[in-house]
């Protein structure tokens, strides 16, 4: 009972504090030297990686925590910052931290390599998209239950969560929390970049293709470029009365980080020899958007985003004057938008609640449908019996698809998740 008591009342109080501190501040040179020396040394020392485990779980419990004060400041800091509303932002917070559970942590550290009592000795430099908070923290925690050493650099479109999490784990366990850095510079800085490139054993970089390709290739380098998700409605094996269900929690994964992760669903394909039972779900699927931005408001959308969301109305207008088999259901303003497309391949959408649907006949024109985007799809919601989710499982793994899940679930994978098809999960714990 008394790490119960600890976490939720004597922390809560100490932190309240230093709730509101401010980013980290962008280091010196030497600055950024001696953190990548004291981690070194930090890693070196022998912990348990069930003592690490230990501690990432009574971390994330504090996050799971909507009152915990750390977590209410970031959280209105990180919506402010993104333009998100807070019961979206928090919303999605709660769906990245739900796979981090006890059980899952302590699973995690009976595999991780017992190389020097539990511990690596490595050091690991991150570097940080700024498009999801949070992105990247299954790799966090893996590579510290390994007993790994990190250095993260958040991106300035996103510096609040990593700084936050990690000033929690540190309250908890200051010799746990030595593990960790976080420190924050622009991409034009690469003078600091390239200390971190020189001195970490591998880099675990995030973001847009465009982005990785600026970094330094070769084995240090660990990529998580562009990736999109999608979903698999099998309707011939679903009773009416889940369709609503269905759509419901579909709504929950686009709406969830405003679709902006590569674990964001944008095109979903309806299993049907019929058109316009995919038209009916796609009516479902604007309802169920609909439904949703009542509890959870829409993003404040950036300009250039939002000209991407009419040009994809517009042109799904002019194509239904022209006579196209095309349908728009939408928001007054650009709250959401579901486009039915019928015989369409797989499309990405401008995000912000942005859908398209459309009718497959069969598995082979399911497939034909989705190897225009193979190697760049990351996750594939799906609904159907499981003779059906047995063949589709061996479908869309041929096309790199990392992660199949449930409906409402795409935002919290596993902790085993192999992100990437495992480029980084396979070395740190030998999964396959």
């Amino acid at each position: 009972m008394k790490d119960a008591a600890i976490d939720s009342g004597e922390y809560r109080a100490a932190e309240s504090l230093d709730a509101v501190a401010s980013l980290s501040i962008e280091p010196t040179i030497a600055e950024l030297a001696t953190a990548c020396t004291d981690l070194r040394d930090a890693a070196s020392k022998v912990i348990a990686s069930s003592r690490i485990a230990d501690a990432i779980a009574r971390a994330v419990n504090l996050w799971r925590d909507r009152q915990y004060p750390r977590r209410v400041s970031a959280i209105a800091r990180i919506a402010q910052n993104a333009g998100f509303s807070v019961p979206s932002m928090n919303d999605s917070i709660d769906a990245l931290v739900r796979p981090f559970t006890r059980a899952a942590l302590e699973a995690l550290a009976h595999r991780a390599p017992r190389r020097a009592g539990g511990n690596s000795s490595a050091q690991y430099g991150f570097i940080m998209a700024g498009n999801v908070a949070g992105a990247g923290m299954h790799e966090v925690a893996i590579a510290l239950i390994a007993g790994a050493s990190l250095l993260i650099k958040t991106a300035s479109a996103e510096p609040i969560f990593f700084t936050e999490f990690a000033r929690t784990l540190a309250k908890i366990d200051p010799e746990v929390g030595s593990r960790i850095t976080v420190l924050n510079w622009s991409r034009e800085r690469s003078d600091l970049t390239a200390i971190i490139t020189a001195k970490c054993d591998r880099i675990v970089a995030y973001g847009d293709d465009a982005t990785l390709s600026s970094l330094a290739h070769g084995v240090k380098l660990i990529g998580f470029g562009s990736r999109v998700s999608g979903a698999v409605i099998a309707a011939s094996t679903i009773a009416p009365s889940q369709i609503d269900a269905i759509a419901d929690a579909l709504a929950r994964d686009v709406t969830r980080f405003e679709q902006l992760g590569c674990l964001s669903p944008h095109h979903i394909f309806v299993m049907t020899p019929s058109s316009e039972v995919a038209r009916e779900f796609a009516h479902r699927m604007s309802l169920a958007l609909d439904r949703r931005s009542q509890s959870m408001p829409p993003a404040r959308i950036p300009l250039s985003d939002a000209a991407k969301i009419l040009s994809v109305r517009e042109n799904a207008r002019w194509r239904r004057i022209a006579g196209d088999a095309i349908q728009v259901w939408e928001a007054a303003r650009l709250e959401w938008t579901v486009i039915f497309d019928p015989a369409a391949s797989f499309s990405v959408s401008p995000g912000f609640r942005t859908v398209f649907v459309s009718a497959a006949r069969d598995w082979t024109d399911l497939r034909a449908r989705l190897v225009p985007v193979a190697g760049l799809l990351e996750a594939i919601a799906f609904a159907g019996d499981q003779a059906d989710r047995a063949y589709f499982g061996g479908l869309v793994r041929d096309l790199g698809v990392s992660y199949i899940a449930a409906p409402g679930e795409m935002q919290s994978p596993p902790l085993d998740w192999p992100h990437g098809n495992g480029a980084f999960l396979d070395p740190m714990i030998g999964t396959r």
